[in-house]
């Protein structure tokens, strides 16, 4: 077959159609001769003598089948010319294309002493290095920005609390704007640690800024519900604003969160006073009724309230119940007026007059309006400051009484 192979190269010439025929069925006859020698390796050693006949006379035909093959080749060689090249082409393609049913009947042996193994070995090897180098390196930038952020973040924790010693510090000195300002940037820092609120809430409330003193006491608990002060920041918020009923509930958180909290014992009990006193109540009956029957609820429902408020009504029948309140501006709304008002007790009635820049306040007891006249006298209401006074007509009918009770007591006063 080689020496077929060698006068065919060395004559040259293309294939054409019975030369790709002797070709194909040359590379058929190549195909079946290997499959039968790996078959003859398969039979056991104990094969009987007929087999081995058998065998022999296939390995005869085979050898006759090769011969035919060649002389085949030589006949066809002997009438064209083959160009070795277009020969070489077709037989790479008829390889490549029986490949797979070769490598599904024997795999082959690496050679590792080849140079193509152990260039394929090395890009293996180095690709998976790579991989595995790629993944440590992206593992690492995670590891180090994890700990960048922890770090970052302690830093920003460490500068929070900085500022608060020194927010503490200018609180102290009573420098409470000041205070504000550092507490303002340790929030910065850390806006979520409770406590940079509730200082802040704090230096608020020192301030008399008693909104935002409740903003920050609110935020505090949302930060940390648990937190004691953050709830009586809270309580002396809402009691400076004068909503005692609220103050009175948060006071009774605190103490639900710390019973040892004397400062809560003793701003509640402030809130439940002042509640009474709104009601029409003095200050001492409502300590001496709060220390029998504790809430104001109580205190309200009990008999001996009721004898005192009718008490003070009777006392108080000569009294005035009503104000009247000057520089009201027509930008003045009945509202605004009711909203002012009514923190210093139960309102009947208000008269607006726009046309005489006035208004009359009708109160349900003299204390009340005697209150309201002490509190809000001057204070601006829509940018106008109010004048306030009892009004002319109880002051022209009070005054001949009045007149004749100074009289007497001046004569007495002369005689003793």
């Amino acid at each position: 077959m080689r020496r077929t192979w060698m006068k065919m190269s060395e004559q040259g010439g293309e294939l054409k159609g019975e030369e790709r025929k002797a070709v194909m069925s040359m590379l058929s006859f190549q195909r079946q001769k290997q499959r039968k020698k790996l078959e003859r390796k398969e039979r056991t050693w104990d094969a009987s003598e007929q087999e081995e006949e058998v065998a022999g006379v296939g390995s005869e035909s085979d050898s006759e089948e090769e011969l035919r093959g060649e002389e085949q080749w030589t006949a066809v060689h002997s009438r064209h010319k083959c160009n070795p090249e277009s020969v070489s082409t077709l037989m790479t393609a008829e390889y490549n294309r029986q490949l797979p049913y070769r490598m599904s009947e024997e795999e082959p042996e690496w050679d590792i002493s080849s140079a193509f193994v152990a260039n394929a070995a090395n890009s293996i090897k180095l690709k998976g290095l790579k991989n595995r180098a790629t993944q440590i390196s992206r593992e690492n930038k995670e590891n180090e920005a994890r700990s960048s952020q922890m770090e970052s973040r302690e830093e920003m924790k460490r500068r929070g609390e900085s500022l608060t010693v020194q927010g503490i510090q200018m609180f102290e000195r009573g420098r409470y704007s000041q205070a504000v300002d550092m507490f303002t940037a340790a929030i910065y820092y850390d806006p979520n640690d409770h406590r940079f609120y509730g200082n802040r809430s704090y230096c608020y409330w020192c301030l008399e800024q008693y909104f935002s003193a409740l903003t920050d006491a609110q935020r505090s608990i949302q930060l940390a519900p648990d937190w004691p002060k953050g709830h009586f920041r809270k309580g002396c918020a809402l009691m400076a604003l004068k909503h005692y009923s609220e103050a009175e509930k948060t006071m009774e958180q605190v103490l639900k969160l710390d019973q040892r909290c004397k400062e809560a014992s003793s701003k509640l009990f402030t809130c439940r006073v002042l509640q009474l006193k709104e009601a029409g109540f003095e200050e001492e009956q409502s300590r001496l009724l709060l220390e029998k029957y504790i809430t104001v609820q109580a205190v309200i429902a009990s008999p001996e309230a009721r004898t005192l408020k009718h008490t003070s009504q009777q006392d108080q029948s000569g009294s005035c119940r009503s104000l009247w309140v000057g520089n009201i501006t027509v930008e003045v709304a009945e509202k605004d007026l009711w909203d002012l008002f009514k923190m210093f007790g139960e309102i009947e009635s208000i008269r607006v007059l726009h046309e005489r820049f006035c208004a009359f306040i009708n109160f349900k007891n003299a204390n009340m309006a005697a209150k309201a006249l002490e509190k809000l006298q001057g204070v601006e209401l829509r940018g106008s400051k109010l004048l306030m006074r009892y009004p002319d007509r109880w002051i022209q009918r009070t005054l001949p009484s009045m007149q004749r009770t100074n009289t007497s007591l001046g004569f007495s006063a002369a005689s003793g």
